[in-house]
């Protein structure tokens, strides 16, 4: 097993976490509130389910991850804030500006090339079959993301303070970073033919997702800015989102075998951690999940081709029964059904596809009224 502990600087940013968490947003003068609802959902103790779901205010300018702004800092974070200021918010949404660089943004930082437009990324698998030509898995000073990273961290951290939460881009679990770097039919085929070279990747990986998570709290918290990740909950302590999405490819004793020790470190690491279960074909690995104490949480994606939230409702009851609160990605004609059949102390909804700003509005009535609350 893998050695893990707590960063050092985790009482810091807790208390700096604590602090940000009692004061109003400029965004969100609510917002001692709603954080207060957002720490019970990860102690499983809320008197009813967060929702979460936002409209666009203005559809004749669509709201996009601004992608193509990357190289232009002043540009970027103007429309970012823009799109904050015309997005409807109901219930326990948070407003945040996100320094997005597209999935699985450890792959372009060991290097490799990455394929951008305004709204998605692409990374390029290069490592070959001998992985003659893997990266030392260690960032480049000059490596044009990391730059950027750290140039977008910094400006979200003086411009949010006290009036929005920054939010964090996808780092990526080591499987996925290696899935991207050498491409999912290479790699399954590795998991049984050469699995020694992903457990050193895997081993190598890890003080690289360490030093980019340590450098985005200290940037950000540090400075006294709220932070958040890309499921958008508030925790009063670090945390982050460990994933796999790789292990819908694999059986159950190799995810065991190469994979699970490392989701464990960096839930440890990290101080909490919600786990990102990516549709049905990686939810045959619960049973595992389940046991890693360090797990406070799992969100689950529906997953192409099974939009339904309500197909899962048996999963989502088995994690609740282990004492794990769980986030479901729900479509926005499900969320009632959904409410209606959990724990409602340990739940979490992300409503997908909001139609329109009437549509939310209807949608926050009919949640307030099936839970008496206004």
């Amino acid at each position: 097993m893998m050695a893990a502990d707590p960063l050092p600087q985790h009482e810091s940013w807790t208390a700096t976490l604590r602090s940000i968490a009692a004061q109003p947003l400029e965004f969100c003068p609510e917002f001692p509130q709603l954080a207060a609802r957002h720490e019970a959902f990860w102690a499983g103790e809320l008197a009813y389910p967060l929702l979460l779901a936002s409209a666009n205010t203005r559809p004749s300018r669509p709201i996009t991850r601004r992608l193509d702004l990357l190289d232009q800092p002043d540009r970027w974070l103007a429309e970012k804030i823009l799109d904050l200021s015309l997005t409807r918010r109901i219930g326990d949404s948070l407003p945040f500006i996100r320094a997005d660089f597209g999935p699985v943004m450890l792959g372009g930082l060991f290097g490799a090339p990455v394929s951008f437009q305004s709204d998605t990324t692409w990374t390029h698998a290069f490592i070959d079959d001998a992985w003659s030509n893997a990266p030392d898995w260690c960032i480049a000073p000059d490596n044009a993301f990391w730059i950027q990273l750290q140039t977008l961290a910094a400006r979200l951290a003086a411009d949010g303070r006290g009036r929005y939460l920054a939010c964090t881009p996808d780092l990526g679990g080591s499987a996925d970073v290696l899935l991207n770097l050498r491409g999912a039919t290479p790699l399954a085929l590795d998991v049984i033919d050469q699995p020694e070279q992903i457990a050193q990747a895997v081993q190598a990986i890890y003080p690289t997702w360490q030093q980019t998570f340590t450098m985005l709290y200290e940037t950000i918290v540090g400075q006294g800015t709220g932070l958040c990740h890309w499921h958008l909950l508030w925790s009063n302590e670090p945390y982050m989102i460990p994933a796999c999405d790789f292990s819908a490819l694999i059986r159950p004793e190799r995810f065991r075998t190469l994979f699970l020790d490392d989701i464990r470190r960096q839930a440890i690491t990290a101080g909490r951690a919600i786990f990102h279960l990516d549709g049905p074909d990686a939810a045959r690995h619960i049973d595992a999940l389940l046991e890693l104490d360090a797990l406070h949480a799992i969100q689950y994606t529906p997953g192409a081709g099974t939009p339904s939230a309500l197909a899962k409702v048996d999963l989502y009851r088995k994690i609740q029964a282990k004492g794990k609160s769980v986030l479901v990605f729900c479509p926005f004609d499900e969320v009632l059904a959904l409410c209606q059949t959990l724990d409602p102390s340990r739940l979490a909804i992300q409503v997908e596809s909001v139609p329109d700003v009437a549509s939310l509005d209807a949608l926050e009535a009919a949640f307030q009224r099936y839970f008496g609350v206004t």
